[in-house]
């Protein structure tokens, strides 16, 4: 694989332009090189991917998993994408994250590797009528990616987080992003070309008449120099748009492919009319409930210079102390540890009886649910121009809290003083003891919560009457060589 960083100052562009590539593949991230390594494998296919950002594989505050967080404060590494004032949220403005460098975000995300529950995966698959998005067909390939160690003897007694970890996976206590799994072990791949420091401006189409043959023929992108340089698809070509939740419909916008509307009110050319690109936006909120302890805690410990330089060069010589594993490594919570039998039983009902309900409506063509999808957080844009050499950046309007009822989901607390816990828990100071009615917990919520930074959602994968931006193949309705690679 060739890296081609800093490009234009070596003169590389102009070999990166010369050739077509059956594959362009727009941003290094999670997705996008997952999805580069795999086509390159096919020697005679010309894999080309383009990343904003920079490749920070050899930066401690990428590969030292204590350490973790720091990513997200290099600006260099971080989109760092900003919210116009959120009405619900007292009027705050929220940062969403975004990993901004070869691997994305895996490079500057938590560590923390969730699956959920097989309803949600069955829930694709019966939205799009579609069973090879299913739980049964996709759990092959969540178990390909991971490394189970199998052990005769597990013990069940005691420390059991513990010796689930140490039995199942094998550690070496570094951090590994996409770049690291995907792009490093791949380097001598003559077929495979990425392009760092690069920001894609617009996808450029042939237009052939009918707007299902809208063909993307090249791509239009600003270098590190800050010129703008092509480069071509080849003849039965394609490309994927993998920039992320934010960064794929922003490139799709600027391209002339969404909202007519939107785009004619910017001052863009629309190519093809697909309302639904930045529609259908999601995100967790979060917040913390602090307490005061009886005890020091280790990311107080390391708050002193001499000791957190002590930790950091035992990491480097042999991989140990307090930077050797994130703060939380394994997590084991029943159902029980939260809600009540009767809690949990209606949850379960409540789950059933929406997918029923979906399936339903789907089974009738009922048009009510796309109104009910395009309901959800709009991620609406605000094109405009900070710099005449720059291309067009946007505002977000997600609309936190914008259709959450508090009255359907009444606020509540749980505070876990059982175990080890019990024996240095002195008490709550935030939200405060004194927030104890809904309306109380509510107004605090409003005033502190946060992105969590899990966006998904803008590119749904839906027919195209409910609301959806790709097919179960996740082509773009109505262009002919686009896909997204991403959520």
């Amino acid at each position: 694989m060739k890296l081609l960083s800093q490009a234009s100052l070596l003169g590389l562009p102009l070999v990166v332009n010369a050739l077509a590539y059956d594959y362009i593949i727009i941003g290094g991230g999670t997705a996008g090189l997952t999805v580069a390594n795999r086509l390159s494998e096919d020697r005679d296919k010309q894999v080309l991917v383009i990343e904003a950002g920079p490749n920070a594989e050899n930066l401690q505050e990428v590969f030292v998993p204590g350490l973790i967080g720091a990513g997200q404060a290099l600006t260099t590494l971080n989109w760092a994408y900003t919210t116009v004032p959120q009405t619900h949220l007292n009027g705050r403005v929220l940062t969403i994250n975004a990993g901004k460098t070869l691997g994305g975000s895996t490079v500057i995300n938590s560590m923390i590797f969730p699956r959920a529950e097989k309803a949600q995966y069955d829930a694709w698959g019966i939205l799009n009528n579609d069973s090879s998005w299913s739980w049964n067909a996709l759990l092959p390939y969540f178990k390909k990616s991971e490394i189970f160690t199998p052990s005769k003897q597990i013990p069940t007694s005691e420390r059991r987080e513990e010796s689930l970890l140490l039995l199942s996976i094998r550690l070496n206590n570094t951090r590994c992003s996409a770049a690291c799994a995907y792009y490093t072990d791949f380097a001598d791949r003559p077929n495979f070309t990425v392009l760092t420091n690069a920001t894609v401006i617009r996808i450029i189409w042939t237009e052939q008449g009918r707007e299902s043959e809208i063909t993307a023929s090249a791509v239009e992108y600003i270098d590190a120099n800050n010129e703008t340089q092509v480069v071509n698809v080849s003849h039965g070509g394609e490309v994927i748009v993998s920039a992320g939740t934010i960064g794929t419909p922003k490139i799709l916008e600027l391209s002339g492919v969404g909202n007519s509307s939107i785009l004619q009110a910017a001052g863009v050319k629309p190519i093809l009319n697909l309302p639904s690109v930045g529609e259908n936006f999601a995100d967790h909120v979060n917040s913390w409930v602090n307490a005061f302890t009886n005890s020091i805690t280790n990311d107080l410990l390391l708050l002193h210079p001499t000791f957190a330089e002590q930790q950091l060069n035992l990491w480097f010589e042999n991989r140990t102390g307090f930077y050797s594993s994130v703060s939380r490594s394994l997590d084991i919570a029943a159902p029980s540890d939260i809600f009540n039998k009767s809690e949990f039983n209606h949850i379960l009902e409540e789950s059933e009886e929406k997918l029923d309900y979906f399936a339903t409506l789907l089974s009738n063509g009922n048009p009510l649910l796309a109104r009910g999808i395009q309901a959800q957080h709009r991620l609406a844009l605000d094109l405009y121009r900070s710099n005449k050499n720059l291309p067009l950046e946007m505002s977000l309007r997600p609309s936190f809290f914008g259709n959450t009822s508090f009255e359907d989901r009444p606020a509540r607390t749980y505070m876990l003083t059982t175990g080890p816990m019990a024996s240095i828990y002195e008490g709550e100071f935030e939200p405060g003891l004194d927030k104890v009615t809904d309306e109380d917990i509510e107004n605090w919520l409003r005033g502190v919560v946060q992105s969590y930074t899990h966006e998904v959602g803008t590119m749904a994968m839906l027919p195209q009457g409910l609301g959806g931006v790709v097919d179960t193949k996740l082509r773009i309705y109505g262009l002919k060589n686009v896909r997204v690679a991403g959520m």
